[in-house]
């Protein structure tokens, strides 16, 4: 779980990432201008690195 947060972390778009408990090890805050740019950064990246099973995802508009 720390090799993926700290893999997560170094990624451009994360703001913000931590180990949390209950049914998900990590939670990141990414920020992008657009939803493709935060569906490239789960479908290439994070659900790329070793260790991660699945991902959901939860988008906040402003």
């Amino acid at each position: 779980m720390e090799k993926v947060l700290k893999k997560v972390k170094q990624m451009k778009a994360v703001q913000k990432a931590n180990m949390i408990t209950g049914p998900y090890d990590v939670m990141a805050i990414a920020q992008a201008d657009d939803i493709s740019e935060i569906s490239n950064v789960l479908m290439e990246e994070i659900r790329n690195i070793d260790g991660v099973k699945e991902t959901v995802t939860n988008v906040f508009i402003s």
